[in-house]
């Protein structure tokens, strides 16, 4: 009689870790798992304020326009030199190839338009492999950008009971995670020291929290709902 308890519970147990829709460390995994590995984070491309006259600025088409630092004014070249140094840092990284350009501005007056020296910046194949348009980097950035490494959960550290919200059943979850497989110019310290995510993201070990909501299927992260 004892074993065929102990045999009931057992299979109780086995039961209930395969139960997607079981609030546990392991469907809670999957769920977030699910959303972070489709949704790497993204470096948002800096925006240069540089627009052609035929052409809006936009920062998600190329070339990009940076201007060139040739102003003799020692404050406006000192600017020019901030707005170049994350190109720079890009080109120098392999994703992007500068070369010099001039361009023709939109004028207030008729007349000849004036130009502006500057270097137009384009994507070499290497950031054509990492580069995302715009809507298609994900949770990360809403912003066209360079996206980098595969987001994997290390430990589900707790969670809530599920409860009601929104007539929905939702849980809140704590975990860590990391990112693996960084490319090479996602750990360059040049490119670390113009965003300091990289920094941040090449770390042993991050913290996220999120809710995950109890679907048909079984757990799911929440921005997946409104996919």
């Amino acid at each position: 009689m004892r074993s065929v308890v102990v045999l009931a519970a057992v299979a109780a147990l086995v039961a209930g870790c395969s139960d997607p829709k079981a609030a546990s460390k392991k469907n809670f995994e999957t769920a977030i798992n699910d959303w972070i590995s489709q949704n790497p984070p993204c470096l948002s491309l800096p925006y240069t304020g540089v627009s052609a006259a035929d052409r809006a600025a936009d920062v998600g088409v190329f070339p990009l326009y940076v201007e060139a630092a040739v102003s003799e004014h020692p404050m406006r070249l000192e600017n020019q030199k901030k707005a170049a140094a994350p190109f720079e840092a890009l080109a120098a990284a392999g994703l992007l190839k500068g070369e010099p350009a001039e361009i023709t501005q939109s004028g207030f007056f008729a007349g000849p338009q004036p130009k502006l020296a500057v270097v137009a910046y384009a994507l070499t194949p290497e950031g054509e492999k990492a580069f995302k348009p715009r809507g298609e980097g994900g949770f990360w950035s809403s912003q066209p950008g360079f996206c980098y490494g595969e987001p994997v959960v290390k430990e589900i550290v707790r969670f809530t009971e599920p409860g009601d919200m929104m007539g929905m059943t939702v849980s809140q979850v704590e975990y860590t995670w990391q990112l693996k497989n960084m490319p090479e110019w996602a750990k360059s310290k040049a490119m670390q020291a113009q965003f300091p995510q990289l920094a941040r993201d090449n770390a042993e070990t991050l913290e996220g929290k999120v809710a995950v909501v109890l679907m048909n299927e079984g757990w799911v992260h929440e921005k997946a709902m409104k996919r």
